[in-house]
């Protein structure tokens, strides 16, 4: 175990992609004048799981708790970590070998409490390729308007402010990334871009699977919505606003959804069957990623109960992050 550690970096197990290997020797092998401790919460039920894994990287700290999404992971890890900083990353990110260092001078020289690094992408097809696109557009704007997003593909923040804000809010996924951005603002914190400190993110190879994520990425969505205060709410869309006139015309709210359905596999035919310009492709990428998310939202509205809750029958949202004794 690293003495002192000054960052603890967390590197949920579940998602690698192929790519745990390399993301654990990049991490475990970095060229930073600070200590650093890698720990590795993963939802495997022992070390027999990943026995592999766990025999060539004896010095990660390695946490077992099967059952749990990714972002409460995150949280355990939190947890358990030592060090004056977290660094939050995937096990599908591969970081170059002074990635923290670099981070870690952009805070000391900015007094930022928080910096994202950059990312490539490793692109094995369109999808990949979209999936890095529509990462990097939305990130620079971000940046440029001064939003807070715990960017995971790699993110330092001071762990006494991760413990502040309560962590991540894990039952609603991975839009509870959205959340801690938003208590971050209201905390009046502003989050660097440290431009030399890189990582490569490996994106997704399969439509099906990306359209998956973003579907549950929707229902999380007006999750938030239905069980958190108004006040708090950071998604405002059409189809929670709809959502009283859609439930009471459930043939209306069925039709959306056929619609929806229906535009999505041609969307997923056009990208990649058809004969389009980069651009074109990109373009109708999106449409297809911002289809996904809607077709969620729709289907978190048809689960709804006909009449929605009143405000004194929605319980409090729960505190999933609470620091080890």
């Amino acid at each position: 175990m690293v003495d002192n550690p000054v960052i603890s970096v967390v590197i949920p197990l579940p998602d690698d992609r192929g790519q745990a290997y390399e993301s654990l020797k990049g991490f475990t092998q970095q060229t930073v004048n600070v200590a650093h401790e890698v720990i590795v919460p993963t939802d495997a039920a022992s070390a027999d799981e990943i026995a592999w894994l766990v025999e060539l990287f004896p010095q990660v700290h390695w946490i077992y708790r099967p059952g749990l999404n990714v972002n409460a992971l995150y949280n355990v890890g939190a947890q358990v970590a030592r060090g004056e900083y977290l660094y939050i990353t995937e096990a599908h990110c591969i970081p170059r070998s002074d990635c923290l260092q670099r981070i870690y001078e952009f805070v000391q020289e900015s007094e930022f409490a928080a910096a994202c690094s950059a990312s490539d992408g490793i692109n094995g097809n369109y999808v990949a390729e979209g999936e890095q696109w529509i990462f990097e557009e939305d990130f620079h704007q971000w940046m440029k308007a001064q939003k807070c997003k715990i960017a995971i593909r790699g993110t330092l923040i001071k762990r006494r402010l991760w413990e502040d804000v309560g962590g991540f809010q894990a039952e609603f996924g991975h839009f509870s990334e959205m959340l801690i951005g938003s208590k971050l603002e209201a905390a009046g914190v502003r989050i660097g871009f440290a431009a030399k400190s890189w990582v490569s993110h490996c994106n997704q190879v399969s439509l099906k699977e990306l359209s998956a994520e973003l579907i549950e990425y929707g229902e999380d969505e007006c999750r938030s919505c239905h069980l958190m205060p108004a006040e708090l709410h950071v998604a405002d869309t059409k189809e929670w606003a709809d959502r009283e006139w859609l439930q009471k015309n459930s043939m209306w709210l069925r039709f959306r959804q056929t619609k929806e359905a229906i535009r999505q596999r041609v969307r997923a035919i056009a990208i990649g069957y058809l004969p389009l310009s980069r651009k074109s492709r990109l373009q109708l990428f999106r449409r297809f990623w911002q289809g996904a998310i809607r077709q969620g939202r729709l289907k978190y509205v048809a689960s709804m109960k006909s009449q929605p809750q009143t405000s004194e029958e929605v319980a409090a949202s729960p505190v999933v992050y609470q620091k080890a004794a």
